[in-house]
C-alpha cells in the first residue's frame, strides 16, 4: 500500500477550502488514535499508512445490517415491532448501535414524514467548531434545509460545540451522537483484533475481541482483521476512513394504492456513491401522502427501522505484507 500523505477527510468532504488547517488537523487525529504499528503473534499487524509503507494485496468490505442486531436478539427476534420501537425510542439514539444512526420525522398526525439515516463522526464536526463555529452553522444550515440555526443553537454555555444540540436530537440529526459510534471506538476495534491470535496463542483464548459482542459490526470487523492478521499481513483501514451506507433495497416498498415505491425517493445528502454518510427517504409533497402512508412487505411503515433492516452499512479494510526496509523513505 502506498505511503499516505495523510488521512483524507470522510468520503473525501470538501465542506472547507484545501487551505483550511482542518484536513491536517483531522489526518493528525486519525493517526493519533493508531498510534504506530500494533504487532501480532503471527506477524502482522495495524498499522498506519502515514507511517508505514506496506505492499498492498487487496481490500476487504466489511459489512452489516443497519438495525441494532441487540433489538432483534433475543428478546425481539420473533416480535419485529418492539425491536424497531425500542431501536428508536430513546432521543440521544443510545439504542443505535451499529455505527449507524437515524431519525424518523413525523407530521402533526404522527405519521413518518421523511427519515434520515447518517454514518458522520461527531469529531469531524468538533474539528470544524474549533476552527469557526460559523463552518458548522453553515453545515447545520444546508444538511438541515434550515436557514433559521445560530451558533447559539449548536453550544453549551461556555461556547463549546454541544454534540446533543436540538438540532442533532429532539428536532433534527446531522451526525452520531452514540458513544459507541465514535471515531476511537472504531481505531480500537480494529486494533485490538489485530494484536491478537483467535487460534488462542498467547493471552486470548476466546477469540478476537468483541467476537461475542451483541452487536453485528463488532464481530463482523474483529474475525474479518483477526483473520487477515493471522495470515501475516498488515491491515489498515482504507483512505478515506469512515463507515458509509454501502446498499439499500427498495424492494417491497409499496404505495396506498399498492404500485411500487420509486426508488428515486431515496436521496443522498452527504457523501457520494460508495461512500455515502447521509441517506434520506421522503415522499415528494406531489403524491399528497407521506411516508407513513407506505407499505413495506405489506405493513405500514411506522418506525424508522422497518427501513434501516433493509440498509447495509460498511468499512473498507487493506492489506498487505511489509516491504523491503518496512519503510517508505527505505528506512
Amino acid at each position: 500500500m502506498p505511503l499516505l500523505e495523510r488521512f483524507d477527510t470522510p468520503a473525501s468532504l470538501r465542506d472547507v477550502p484545501e487551505t483550511s488547517p482542518l484536513y491536517q488537523n483531522w489526518s493528525d487525529q486519525v493517526s493519533s488514535l493508531i498510534d504506530g504499528l500494533t504487532p501480532s503473534p503471527s506477524g502482522g499487524g495495524f498499522y498506519d499508512p502515514t507511517k508505514l509503507d506496506i505492499q498492498f494485496a487487496g481490500e476487504k468490505a466489511m459489512t452489516w445490517m443497519g438495525l441494532p442486531r441487540r433489538q432483534l436478539l433475543p428478546e425481539s427476534r420473533d416480535n419485529k415491532r418492539a425491536a424497531y420501537e425500542a431501536a428508536e425510542s430513546f432521543a440521544n439514539r443510545q439504542h443505535q448501535d451499529e455505527y449507524f444512526e437515524w431519525r424518523s420525522e413525523r407530521d402533526a398526525s404522527g405519521k413518518i414524514r421523511k427519515i434520515a439515516f447518517v454514518t458522520e463522526f461527531r469529531q469531524y464536526y468538533q474539528e470544524l467548531w474549533n476552527i469557526d463555529p460559523q463552518l458548522v452553522v453553515g453545515l447545520y444550515r444546508k444538511i438541515l434545509d434550515n436557514d433559521t440555526i445560530q451558533k447559539s443553537d449548536l453550544e453549551d454555555p461556555v461556547g463549546t460545540y454541544d454534540i446533543l444540540n436540538r438540532w442533532n436530537t429532539t428536532h433534527g440529526i446531522v451526525h452520531y451522537i452514540n458513544d459507541i459510534n465514535t471515531l476511537k471506538a472504531a481505531v480500537n476495534l480494529c486494533r485490538d483484533a489485530a494484536g491478537h491470535d483467535s487460534a488462542g496463542q498467547n493471552n486470548f483464548e476466546a477469540g478476537p475481541p468483541f467476537a461475542m459482542a451483541p452487536t453485528a459490526v463488532d464481530p463482523r470487523i474483529a474475525y474479518d482483521v483477526n483473520m487477515l492478521v493471522r495470515k501475516g499481513l498488515y491491515v489498515a483501514l482504507r483512505d478515506p476512513v469512515g463507515f458509509y451506507i454501502a446498499a439499500w433495497d427498495n424492494a417491497g416498498i409499496t404505495k396506498p394504492n399498492g404500485r411500487p415505491a420509486p426508488a428515486s425517493w431515496w436521496k443522498i445528502k452527504r457523501g457520494k456513491p460508495g461512500m455515502v454518510l447521509r441517506l434520506e427517504y421522503e415522499v415528494p409533497a406531489s403524491e399528497g401522502f407521506v411516508v407513513g402512508d407506505l407499505l413495506l412487505g405489506g405493513q405500514p411503515i411506522e418506525f424508522g427501522g422497518q427501513l434501516a433492516e433493509h440498509i447495509t452499512v460498511v468499512i473498507h479494510g487493506t492489506a498487505g505484507t511489509m516491504t523491503r526496509g518496512g519503510r517508505g523513505d527505505g528506512g
